[in-house]
């Protein structure tokens, strides 16, 4: 297992470091700001750092599903299927590969975040001014006005949500390179599925009770979502090990 994971992230080590380098360009934007005493640096390398947040782990969900499409679709990875490995095992690489990234990258930009109120804090005069200055930003880009512990609740709490509609997606592709290979319309098929299976996934995530504390309804979110993708990943193991002909 653990070599196919290293194979998956190889596939896709490039895009994360092209990430992680207009994310460097952006931290020393954002330091310049603070150094210089600059605003217009200092919102810029926000909102720059902001997008690479967001974007970066939209774009890591997303090629996963691409190059799951393309191994499935494509002789590009035609040996991997012919290693003694199950579909269950192949698929669960490619899952934990990008559950794990997208964590990662999460966890990275949280940790970045930190630092960065740190380095704010200790020159600009003050933090609760920074952070006046993100809620502005935020306010203004997003409509939004938050405190640091919704931010960070919300953010993870999106990031586990985003594995599940991943997950999701996978099981659209592998049905449209299997049950429905050879069909008409099958990607268009597939699509809908997708958007059907979607929907449901967001309103049993939506109905998710609030609990007493925030640590509380943030821990059950987090075990229904991975209930559900475990479910959606059996289905998919499945059918990958009994319909998937490659």
């Amino acid at each position: 297992m653990l070599k196919l994971m290293k194979y998956e992230f190889r596939k896709t080590a490039f895009s994360k470091l092209i990430l992680l380098s207009i994310t460097l360009l952006s931290e020393i934007v954002y330091l310049l700001g603070i150094f210089l005493k600059k605003d217009v640096f200092l919102s810029s390398g926000i909102m720059f750092l902001v997008l690479c947040a967001t974007m970066g782990i939209l774009y890591i969900g997303l090629e996963s599903v691409t190059v799951l499409h393309r191994d499935l679709n494509t002789k590009q990875s035609y040996m991997l299927f012919l290693t003694p490995k199950s579909s269950y095992q192949i698929l669960g690489a490619k899952i934990l590969e990008n559950g794990i990234s997208i964590l990662i990258t999460g966890a990275f930009f949280a940790a970045l975040a930190a630092i960065d109120a740190a380095a704010a804090y200790f020159y600009v005069g003050g933090l609760k001014e920074v952070w006046n200055m993100v809620n502005d930003v935020l306010y203004v880009s997003m409509h939004i006005s938050v405190d640091p512990v919704s931010i960070a609740f919300a953010f993870f709490t999106l990031l586990a949500s985003w594995i599940s509609y991943i997950v999701s997606a996978d099981f659209a592709v592998i049905l449209s390179a299997s049950v429905l290979a050879g069909k008409k319309a099958s990607g268009v098929v597939s699509f809908v599925i997708f958007i059907i299976l979607s929907t449901l996934l967001g309103m049993v995530l939506d109905r998710v009770p609030t609990l007493q504390s925030k640590e509380s309804t943030f821990a059950l979110y987090i075990a229904v979502v991975l209930v559900i993708s475990a479910i959606i990943y059996l289905i998919s193991g499945w059918i990958m090990e009994k319909k998937l002909s490659v």
